[in-house]
């Protein structure tokens, strides 16, 4: 048998936390052949938005890689090798039985001249993604939808939306296909095996059970701090919400079945999902609890609402905690000492980037 083969069966990683930064690190993991555990006390639990378990079920699940601003550095190669890297796992996940598909494209509109400029730049430096600048015929539909006057807008054809709750249903699928085995349980301590014993790391579980590994993942988002304590590495993390809202819509447009996948304007994002329904949402919060003064300058987009947001009804809403790291760029990737790895602090774009991340996670275990 084949060294590395057999050295990567007698390798044992446990991936603690159960959102999409854990759940992507432990599905590509698996894949390589490694024993791999998914610990949370919610592993089982059913996925939904209605009572979501963590931020990520909590999401909109935009994929808005391409349109990043930047061409180079940490950001953005992190979105660059998720925007492939996504490509690569959908044909690799078991999602026939959902209804489940990765929607295009996205469309931003600025009502700016120095966001528009913005725009501008970003086509220049990025010909070959296929973004373009909204024609006249498009600004005006989009002027007329938001009745306003808008500066101008872009349209990204490989960037759009991934289902968040369809996507982590099926993404929990392919773990049961691919062997990773779910812990329900709490993680109350992980620490040092002594330097005789065959595994470097010791988890322990809140029924006092132990599991020894070779290595340890901590995807646990504003958890993480806890774990870390005992072992004197501090990682600040502050909680930030995102919200959701779901609007019925009492004059439907036909028209409007053009919507693309994603709408972006004043940094709220807008889906159509359904003929007389929109979703908009946002990552814009501190804190635990959604902040009604925030809720209603996302309703009334900043008093510049139109008339079929003003007369919408508020069917649904719901909203997710995220790690933000306080005094260090997101998301946080480390090895803190060897066999230890973080990776969390997704507040933004967690679903966008959680390949690349997992990708650097393994990256870190095979040298």
């Amino acid at each position: 048998m084949n060294n590395k083969k057999t050295q990567k069966k007698r390798t044992e990683i446990s991936v603690i936390g159960c959102g999409i930064a854990g759940i992507t690190t432990a599905f590509h993991l698996g894949k390589q052949g490694y024993k791999v555990n998914l610990i949370d006390q919610k592993v089982n639990s059913e996925v939904n938005n209605i009572n979501p378990n963590n931020g990520s079920q909590a999401s909109l699940g935009i994929l808005m890689g391409n349109i990043y601003k930047r061409s180079h550095g940490r950001g953005f190669l992190l979105r660059n090798k998720s925007m492939k890297l996504w490509k690569e796992w959908l044909s690799q996940i078991d999602y026939s039985q959902k209804n489940f598909i990765f929607k295009k494209p996205l469309i931003k509109l600025a009502n700016s001249e120095k966001e528009y400029q913005s725009m501008i730049n970003i086509i220049k430096n990025k010909k070959e993604y296929r973004i373009e600048l909204l024609d006249k015929n498009s600004l005006s539909f989009w002027n007329s939808i938001f009745e306003t006057k808008l500066t101008g807008g872009l349209i990204s054809y490989e960037d759009g939306r991934l289902n968040p709750i369809t996507l982590i249903e099926a993404l929990m699928d392919s773990l049961d296909e691919i062997g990773v085995n779910k812990v329900a349980k709490n993680v109350s301590k992980i620490s040092r095996n002594n330097k005789l014993h065959d595994k470097i790391w010791n988890i322990r579980l809140e029924n006092n059970q132990s599991i020894d590994q070779d290595y340890i993942v901590i995807c646990s988002a504003l958890n993480t701090k806890n774990l870390l304590k005992p072992l004197d590495h501090e990682l600040l993390l502050e909680p930030i919400l995102g919200q959701v809202i779901e609007l019925e819509l009492k004059n439907y447009a036909r028209d409007w079945i053009d919507w693309p996948a994603i709408l972006s304007y004043q940094s709220i994002n807008f889906i159509h999902e359904k003929p007389n329904h929109m979703l908009i949402g946002a990552t814009i919060e501190r804190g635990i609890k959604p902040n009604q003064i925030d809720k209603q300058k996302m309703l009334t987009l900043n008093n510049t609402a139109p008339k079929w947001m003003k007369n919408a009804k508020v069917t649904h809403e719901w909203s997710g905690i995220r790690a933000r790291p306080t005094n260090e760029p997101s998301p946080l990737l480390k090895e803190l000492e060897h066999g230890l790895l973080i990776n969390t602090g997704h507040y933004r774009n967690g679903i966008l980037i959680a390949p690349a991340c997992a990708e650097w996670i393994s990256s870190k275990i095979k040298s």
